[in-house]
């Protein structure tokens, strides 16, 4: 493979990730973290992505959906330059917004 693609809520968190991009790194292959669901997990995988050696890029979610941007505080935003910066702050540096979970929260 060209590049992995590891998803932090699927691949088994931050430690996870990081094994595979240490594998990943060792046998030359490029990584760049999927984050395609919510603000949240793009926040966290702007930061797996900072301790990458080698930053490629972040996939970013481009859909103006307010599932996907509504979930965090401070939404996260691509600048004209098509950058992202890392959330500072305690934890991934973003807060939950709550009422917006609990809006699209489906029970079954």
């Amino acid at each position: 493979i060209d590049v992995a693609q590891p998803d932090l809520s699927r691949c088994g968190g931050f430690t996870q990730a990081r094994k595979i991009m240490w594998e990943a790194e060792h046998a030359g292959i490029d990584v760049c973290p999927h984050a395609w669901l919510t603000d949240l997990l793009t926040a966290a995988s702007l930061h797996l992505n900072a301790v990458l050696p080698r930053s490629l890029f972040l996939e970013y979610n481009v859909c103006d959906n307010p599932m996907l941007r509504e979930v965090i505080e401070n939404p996260v935003q691509m600048d004209a330059d098509g950058y992202i910066a890392v959330p500072e702050g305690p934890g991934l540096g973003i807060t939950i917004n709550e009422a917006a979970v609990k809006r699209f929260c489906v029970n079954i």
